[in-house]
């Protein structure tokens, strides 16, 4: 074989194995939404019994390179489950559902007092401080993750 016919085989070799070489990067950015976002610090406003609304908070971490999004709760606590945002507008603060919560890439979405959070409407029974309760999450890929957030007396600050 000639310098020209064996340069021209490698270039083919080369072009062979390009796609699996530009694929290589993050895998973390392949996997679903529910095994590279860790749920910290989530908890559920204990209210007065016989109230029945109340909110629940926590921290959405992503750790991967890819945004994703919380789409929605689910759970048999409450007659619905909505994912709201107050916001500061024209001086007056409003509480609105909102659709979704993105969560960046390698950042986190906060879902705390006075932003974000998920509201239980309808409740189907009082909560108690230090009961648990059972919520599924749901993300854009239509991955789900399974969460146990504690009834927490929160006092204001």
């Amino acid at each position: 074989m000639n310098g020209s016919a064996s340069k021209l085989i490698a270039f083919i070799a080369i072009l062979a194995l390009l796609p699996g070489l530009v694929s290589c990067g993050d895998s973390s950015s392949k996997l679903p939404a529910a095994q590279v976002i860790s749920v910290k610090d989530a908890y559920i406003r204990a209210m007065p019994p016989g109230q029945k609304v109340t909110a629940m908070f926590m921290t959405l971490d992503n750790h991967s390179a890819t945004q994703h999004a919380l789409l929605a709760a689910k759970g048999t606590v409450s007659e619905a489950i909505e994912l709201h945002e107050h916001k500061h507008e024209n001086g007056m603060m409003t509480m609105r559902q909102v659709e979704k919560i993105e969560i960046p890439a390698n950042g986190n979405a906060a879902l705390e007092p006075g932003g974000y959070h998920v509201m239980l409407i309808g409740l189907k029974k009082n909560l108690k401080p230090g009961d648990k309760v059972a919520i599924q999450l749901l993300f854009e890929d239509n991955s789900t993750q399974n969460i146990e957030p504690e009834v927490k007396m929160i006092t204001p600050k």
